[in-house]
């Protein structure tokens, strides 16, 4: 019965983030055919509510929403990609070796952890794409701003590693590893990440719902991805000024950007659900 209590949420935010990223790609796959084409201007056709020739309606140049949300959707995924994956990287490294390290090496990055996350990651991420320069401003748009996004979502999950390292560091295996020898960093990435990557999996997906929220934000503000160049932030920001006239404008971007968190809690509860099942009553 706990499988299938999970199963549901876990296979509904799966598939719906799925069937998010299959139409993102699909548009991205169509474009170069002229369908779907997120930035060609139609000044006959400007600010036209949704009907059979252009289903979300256009916005002020006459750009078809619905190419724009869909090309958004590619740009805000793949940069919230990008963010998840880093955090996930930096939090499961940092993490086990902390779990592993002396007196000194932990503190050290805990406190190194504890000083990103004192800083809220919207408002961090804000001022450093603000500030970018150099390799980091030379990058395209997405993975600059997954980049400084995953940045600051990695101390929540350096956290967890750390705590469930230090509880699988008084294991038997991890004994007959330092006995035979094995370095601390040894003894973290071969013995005691592998079996912490397991329950690492629950929080992913909350993190990948923060990241999309976060680059949407960024966007909106106008550091993130930046016109003509579409992402479901910049949409939003741009239908700011039409919401009573240009409902559309704000609706489907906003609505695709719900739909994007919403699987990514369902998945993040299924996934709790199954690692930690709850106490039958």
């Amino acid at each position: 019965m706990t499988g299938l209590r999970a199963g549901g949420p876990l296979a509904g935010g799966l598939l719906l983030l799925a069937a998010l990223a299959g139409l993102a790609t699909a548009a991205a796959a169509v474009s170069p055919l002229g369908w779907l084409d997120p930035v060609r201007v139609d000044i006959d056709r400007v600010l036209a509510p949704p009907s059979p020739a252009h289903w979300f309606g256009t916005d002020g140049l006459g750009r078809d929403v619905l190419a724009r949300t869909l090309h958004g959707g590619s740009a805000s995924l793949g940069a919230a990609a990008i963010a998840t994956a880093l955090a996930l990287a930096l939090g499961a490294a940092l993490g086990s070796l902390a779990g592993v390290s002396g007196r000194v090496g932990d503190t050290l990055m805990s406190r190194t952890a504890d000083a990103f996350h004192a800083f809220p990651p919207l408002v961090a991420a804000l001022a450093l794409l603000g500030a970018a320069a150099g390799p980091l401003g030379s990058l395209p748009a997405a993975p600059r701003v997954g980049l400084v996004v995953g940045l600051f979502y990695w101390p929540g999950l350096f956290r967890f590693v750390r705590a469930e390292t230090r509880r699988l560091a008084v294991s038997p295996l991890t004994d007959s590893a330092r006995a035979a020898g094995a370095r601390r960093a040894r003894v973290a990435f071969r013995h005691l990440l592998p079996q912490a990557l397991v329950p690492l999996l629950a929080p992913a997906p909350f993190v990948a719902g923060g990241t999309v929220l976060a680059e949407a934000g960024l966007g909106f503000l106008g550091v993130g991805i930046r016109p003509p160049a579409p992402s479901w932030g910049n949409l939003l920001a741009d239908g700011l000024y039409f919401v009573e006239s240009a409902w559309w404008l704000s609706l489907f971007p906003g609505g695709f950007l719900f739909l994007a968190v919403l699987g990514c809690f369902l998945a993040g509860e299924g996934l709790r659900a199954r690692i930690a099942p709850p106490t039958e009553t």
